[in-house]
Parts: C-alpha cells; sequence; structure tokens
C-alpha cells in the first residue's frame, strides 16, 4: 500500500500541520513541527498527490504482469476521477476504490490490477 505525499511543498505541508493544530486548539506560540516524520521526499513532492500517484500508475504499467494488485491511498477525493479516468487510458483490468473514516480524516484506497479475473486464481496456486 503506498501512501502517498499530498503536499505539493514544504510551505503547503506545514500550513496543513498549522490547520490541524488549530482545529485542536492547541494555542503554542512557538514554530509548529510537523505531527509526521519522513524525508522530505516522503512528505511533499511537486504536484502533490495527483501528480505522484499519476507517477505511479504510469510506472504501474510496466509491471503489469508482474504485480496482481496496485494500491494507493488517495487524501483528495477530487483526485479520484482523474486517475481513475488514466487508469482506463492505461488498461487497467480492475479498478476499485475503498472508503475509509478515521475520526473526523475520510480517505479512500485506490486499487488497480492490468490481470483479467479469468487469470487471477493461477497467482494463487
Amino acid at each position: 500500500m503506498c501512501n502517498p505525499p499530498f503536499h505539493d511543498s514544504e510551505e503547503s505541508a506545514m500550513k496543513g500541520n498549522i490547520r490541524k493544530m488549530k482545529n485542536l486548539h492547541q494555542s503554542k506560540k512557538s514554530k509548529p513541527l510537523l505531527n509526521f516524520s519522513g524525508q522530505q521526499s516522503e512528505l511533499w513532492c511537486e504536484g502533490g498527490e495527483l501528480a505522484f500517484i499519476t507517477k505511479m500508475i504510469h510506472e504501474s504499467a510496466l509491471f503489469s504482469t508482474q504485480v496482481l494488485w496496485f494500491t494507493c491511498l488517495v487524501s483528495k477525493k477530487d483526485n479520484l476521477n482523474k486517475l481513475t479516468n488514466l487508469l482506463k487510458k492505461v488498461k487497467a483490468a480492475e479498478v476499485k476504490t475503498i472508503d475509509m473514516a478515521q475520526g473526523q480524516k475520510i480517505s479512500r484506497i485506490l486499487a488497480w490490477t492490468f490481470i483479467p479475473q479469468k487469470d487471477r486464481k493461477s497467482w494463487f496456486i
């Protein structure tokens, strides 16, 4: 399961963190620290979540016969239509979207395969 960076810049990541802190009614005056860890390349990427997952979809097509299911978290619901349309263009055999909710956070799992249904059983023998 890929958990892509959904911010498009370090500044955007920091603003998102500040917003979260305000929503939690934390009133610290010091510079907020990010409430997640990782290398900068893991926290944000140019173009944000949509660009990252778009690249992942194109790369997944290169490995279409080697992986049964590709999965990725999608934070921004507005990205789903663009991503599912791209999956049609790259000829994914099946695409599934699974909604998830944890507290007030709503996200979804986007899953796709290039293996036709009739050929999937052979993966489990």
